[in-house]
């Protein structure tokens, strides 16, 4: 199809940027020319994450107005205490990445990994566990934008995969500084080209897909685990050789980069953006049940999304039908539809299938 016969405004924007309700200008084609979707197809929830299992940075949409922020969830934990003591450490761990970053490229410093991972370490302690730092990230998600606080995101994501697999406390480390440091190459990126409000050129889209390789040459000499050093170069491989810089796949893509890419597709994911609102967690594990086991190695996909949706057990939430109700069971062969009590009423959203969860309260 190519691109459609129509005179509405078109803009090339960020995969980050894409919002549900887009409609796609032009088709959208894999690294090995596969039509992916078609000019037309108007985005959702799903469309926007097999994008992103793709490793397709960039999409040209039909131009339109911005939603406005949704501003609903978690208010009461926002107002709490414990809450007010994250977002304290989570800034200082954002200004202490940030700092290190700064030395690390303009004084060619060493990358101090014990403190980094000592600031996140006590994040987790403090927040109370593994279970409240997802509930946590839910309050967090809606500040400004920037590159480290992504990387701090990932990290505490990072964290948590390693502690469910079953790694031990070297492994534990290498993974959190893996999710910390995954995206440093994009401080060399423009912020002008990062938080470009208008359409993308392709220049400069070829600019932001550079982050990997630029990344790498930051820290390719420094005194880390090369594991790290591979997470930051392949962390938008995918298993399937769809993904980029080298179009890697299988047993070529390092583990630790694979689980640091299902923290960062994870975290995209289900993060507010100024230009759409965060997509339910459900709705991503839906994404890669459907289509995410070709793209993610399985032997970690599988046990993570498990432990992810068992975050999520006794919490409320909103389904697609405006009614609230409570996870109480969670299908092992459906993650993505538990059942929910609703008043008396146990709702099977795996038979159910015309309702889905929208939203954690």
């Amino acid at each position: 199809m190519g691109e459609l016969s129509d005179n509405r405004p078109i803009e090339r924007i960020l995969i980050s940027r894409a919002m549900p309700g887009m409609e796609l200008a032009r088709d959208i084609y894999s690294r090995n020319n596969q039509v992916i979707l078609n000019a037309g197809s108007v985005l959702d929830a799903q469309k926007i994450s097999k994008i992103m299992f793709y490793a397709v940075d960039s999409i040209t949409v039909y131009k339109q107005a911005a939603p406005e922020s949704n501003v609903t969830l978690s208010q009461q934990l926002k107002n709490s205490v414990e809450f007010r003591e994250f977002s304290k450490n989570y800034d200082q761990t954002v200004s202490a990445l940030k700092d290190q970053m700064n030395k690390v490229i303009v004084e060619n410093a060493e990358i101090d990994g014990d403190f980094l991972v000592g600031e996140v370490d006590r994040m987790i302690i403090e927040s109370g566990g593994k279970s409240r730092i997802f509930n946590m990230l839910h309050c967090i998600r809606d500040y400004d934008e920037m590159t480290y606080m992504h990387s701090v995101n990932v990290s505490l994501i990072c964290n948590c995969f390693a502690k469910w697999l079953g790694m031990n406390e070297d492994e534990q480390r290498v993974l959190t500084l893996s999710g910390l440091l995954h995206d440093v190459g994009k401080t060399t990126i423009p912020r002008e080209i990062l938080h470009k409000p208008d359409a993308l050129t392709e220049e400069e889209y070829a600019v932001v897909k550079t982050h990997t390789t630029k990344g790498y040459n930051i820290i390719k000499d420094k005194k880390i685990d090369d594991r790290i050093k591979m997470a930051v170069l392949q962390h938008h491989e995918r298993a399937d050789g769809s993904g980029y810089p080298y179009g890697k796949s299988g047993d070529q893509i390092d583990n630790f980069a694979m689980i640091t890419s299902i923290a960062d597709v994870y975290d995209a994911m289900t993060s507010d953006r100024i230009y759409r609102p965060r997509i339910c967690p459900f709705e991503v594990v839906r994404s890669f049940e459907n289509d995410g086991y070709s793209k993610f190695d399985p032997q970690f996909l599988i046990p993570l999304l498990e432990q992810i949706t068992e975050v999520y057990m006794n919490h409320t939430v909103r389904l697609s039908d405006d009614k609230i109700g409570k996870i109480v069971l969670l299908n092992k062969s459906e993650l993505s539809k538990p059942i929910v009590q609703v008043d008396d009423i146990f709702v099977d959203l795996s038979k159910q299938r015309e309702v889905k969860i929208t939203e954690i309260l």
